[in-house]
């Protein structure tokens, strides 16, 4: 019997989601992405059985299911995303798969994408597949392609692996994964800085990336031009983060999401308006939703001396203020 554990964090986004989408970065002579990764995990547990049975627990799903072997399993349903997973890594005995997700519904933190990360690192470990992790982000992102049934981005698996502050390069050749926090003063920074917190409302990053990415292909509106402005952006943002400049990171923050809350109906909503109201109305400098937008989480960034009268403004609100901080190590197994 072999036991593993592989504990991944999950990500907050400062600017470019949705530029790592395929192929909406071809369009745009290439995309970047800029994110970080947060103390909020996913974790998956496995353990060999004697017999061909797959078992698959999910601690935050209260869902288990028992599987007689691989070639009885079916697809579909809640823990498809373990299954596809099982499918493509094929382990030749059973075995007992628990996941968890730190992550409340609709996070927009990448939780899903994480916990693939996660599982398809032990699978590949426990398979003795031998690739690499830029293999492992090249198959996930197809493996959730298939679950999700439209096409997917891929900057949800670099915080995952790698941890930190994160810049990924999309382009014809493929991707380019620079790490910004060598100076360990940009993640004390940040989290002087940041406040995460769940706006109460879940939301589907898949759909809504599939609205913006319809919209720029039949040119509805300004998405074109909202979407060129935002990989200037990242492209700003990723400068103003090496150079530690956090006021302008703030003006930054701010831009990116008025351009993004004008790319598709749902972005935004009453809810996450009135909660960015009220931590600007505390003293905040500007609020973006996590990932494609629609509900989910919301980053907040003001003055360290704003940040306990925001957070009161914040729950007032009627959202709920998560212990998430940004963190340098990324993927764990034991």
């Amino acid at each position: 019997m072999t036991s593993l554990r592989v504990s991944v964090p999950m990500r907050i986004d400062f600017a470019g989601s949705t530029l790592d989408v395929y192929p909406l970065y071809l369009f745009e002579g290439g995309g970047l992405t800029v994110n970080a990764a947060i103390n909020v995990m996913a974790t998956a547990s496995f353990e060999t059985r004697s017999d061909q049975t797959i078992v698959i627990h999910s601690h935050d799903l209260d869902i288990t299911e028992v599987i007689p072997s691989l070639n009885e399993m079916e697809f579909g349903g809640r823990l498809d995303l373990v299954k596809r997973a099982l499918s493509y890594f094929h382990p030749e005995q059973g075995m007992e798969i628990t996941i968890n997700s730190q992550a409340p519904n609709g996070s927009g933190l990448g939780a899903s994408s994480a916990l693939l990360m996660a599982l398809a690192h032990g699978l590949n470990a426990l398979t003795a597949r031998g690739l690499t992790s830029a293999q492992i982000i090249d198959i996930g992102a197809n493996i959730e392609a298939q679950v999700i049934g439209i096409p997917t981005g891929k900057q949800d698996y670099f915080p995952p692996i790698f941890g930190g502050v994160c810049s990924m390069w999309f382009d014809v050749d493929g991707w380019r994964f620079e790490r910004l926090d060598n100076d360990p003063e940009l993640v004390r920074g940040l989290n002087e800085r940041l406040i995460v917190s769940y706006c109460g409302v879940p939301h589907d990053s898949a759909v809504t990336n599939w609205a913006m990415l319809k919209s720029y292909i039949e040119r509805q509106g300004d998405t074109v031009g909202h979407m060129r402005r935002i990989r200037q952006i990242a492209n700003e943002m990723r400068a103003c983060l090496l150079a530690g400049d956090y006021r302008h990171f703030a003006d930054l923050l701010d831009d990116e999401w008025q351009l993004r809350r004008g790319l598709a109906e749902g972005v935004t909503n009453p809810e996450i308006e009135r909660v960015m109201i009220a931590a600007k109305e505390a003293g905040a400098y500007a609020s973006k939703i996590c990932g494609a937008g629609g509900g989910g989480c919301m980053i907040t960034t003001a003055e360290p001396v704003a940040l306990p009268a925001v957070r009161i403004a914040i729950r007032a609100a009627g959202a709920s203020v998560m212990p998430a901080t940004v963190i340098s190590k990324g993927i764990e197994m034991s």
